[in-house]
């Protein structure tokens, strides 16, 4: 595959007749089939009619030139009515804004992927408003999720935010994944922060309990009170042997 704006200039070269015969302008879109319908050609010494060729006449598109069989391949635009057509509808996909179909502003178009084989669109580049709110950069979204192509706008699925792939210096990485990876960072942040709620919770409770627990007064031991006649001791003595006490002592009558 190979953008779009890699086709300007590039040299279109007849292989029967060995010589180059034009270099590409610009290339002539239909929206409606997301294709390539033709080249524009430029050539020297040729200035009243617009030439095209016919994206199912090339014969190949390599990485310096592209190769027709033979220079009749190269018409003008009179004997291509549809091209023509197309070519007056001046759809311009690059600086198109792109939205999906619910309102959501994914950005702008900066260019799109060709199938070299078929001419058929691969995908859509861009940049812009939603992109910056993840990551810097462009970002790429396969054709399947282009609704319409029209002159100023691209309208997408609704699924295009999530089906976007980052461009960075060839690392593609989903944006539902970066999506994904930062709700879950941002789970495990919650996560974490209730759990240090949580332990801070128990230790203060422990604390007051413990302080609590030290701040209540206990209750006062009470002495016991010697009826008249008693004697005290010392509280856990005993007498010494042979010593009368009050349970032992003779009763002198």
């Amino acid at each position: 595959m190979r953008k779009s704006k890699q086709f300007i200039s590039m040299p279109v070269i007849s292989l029967e007749e060995g010589r180059q015969i034009g270099t590409v302008k610009g290339l002539v879109v239909d929206p409606g089939l997301k294709r390539v319908a033709a080249l524009i050609i430029e050539q020297k010494g040729w200035f009243n009619d617009q030439k095209f060729i016919p994206y199912s006449n090339v014969h190949s598109v390599g990485e310096d030139a592209v190769t027709i069989k033979h220079g009749t391949m190269v018409q003008k635009g009179g004997n291509l009515p549809e091209i023509i057509s197309l070519a007056k509808n001046k759809v311009k996909i690059s600086g198109a804004r792109m939205v999906t179909e619910s309102g959501t502003v994914l950005g702008e178009a900066d260019d799109y992927y060709v199938n070299l084989a078929s001419g058929e669109m691969i995908g859509l580049e861009f940049s812009g408003s939603f992109i910056n709110g993840l990551f810097s950069g462009k970002a790429f979204l396969d054709i399947n999720h282009v609704l319409t192509i029209g002159k100023d706008m691209v309208v997408c699925s609704d699924k295009s935010p999530e089906e976007a792939v980052k461009l960075d210096g060839g690392l593609q990485e989903r944006l539902r994944s970066v999506k994904d990876s930062t709700s879950h960072l941002w789970e495990s942040t919650l996560q974490k922060t209730r759990e240090l709620g949580s332990n801070v919770n128990n230790s203060i409770t422990r604390i007051k309990r413990s302080k609590k627990e030290n701040e209540t007064p206990k209750p006062p031991v009470k002495e016991s009170i010697p009826r008249s006649g008693e004697q005290t001791e010392p509280l856990g003595q005993k007498p010494p042997e042979g010593q009368a006490t009050p349970e032992n002592k003779p009763r002198i009558d």
